[in-house]
């Protein structure tokens, strides 16, 4: 246990981060290394790819079997977010607030190159939106895990976050 700005003993955060698997490219996954590493004293995160070789006729189909791949992964009592670009926005300091005001793990969710299908979003907490625009997988994992970072840096009162 570390103490929070508030002075407030904290515990660890548990975080999974589940995604539909491309391919990785060595500088991203060593920039992903570096941030996890950067969170292991307060955030406990497990990188969670899934993949399948299966071909489908449609987006449709492709969308509905990753939905499927997503849900095996969590129980009906979980916790999670997915990441939806008609989803909400959120500041870092309101992002900070999301993810260390829970007492139970939280999964957040990056669904395929088609989207997210509607049945794991509809069960979802809530759908978080970094942007209008679209972003690469590796990209916005990058993009999300420096906000995770970032969330811990505001939460700590670290330097990193300035206002």
């Amino acid at each position: 246990m570390i103490l929070n700005h508030y002075g407030i003993e904290q515990k660890v955060i548990k975080l999974n981060l589940i995604y539909i698997k491309n391919n990785k490219t060595k500088y991203i996954q060593d920039f992903e290394n570096d941030l996890i590493k950067r969170m292991k004293q307060l955030i406990d995160i497990n990188i969670i790819p899934l993949s399948h070789k299966k071909k489908f006729s449609s987006n449709k189909e492709v969308i509905n079997h990753e939905g499927e791949l997503i849900m095996k992964e969590l129980k009906d009592s979980d916790l999670y977010y997915c990441f939806d670009k008609e989803g909400e926005k959120f500041d870092s300091q309101n992002f900070s607030k999301l993810i260390f005001s829970q007492n139970k793990t939280i999964h957040l969710i990056i669904g395929g190159a088609f989207g997210i299908s509607a049945d794991v979003k509809m069960q979802a907490k809530k759908l978080i939106s970094f942007s209008d625009m679209e972003f690469s997988h590796e990209i916005f994992r990058i993009m999300l895990l420096e906000q995770i970072y970032r969330a811990q840096c505001i939460f700590t009162n670290h330097p990193y976050h300035q206002n």
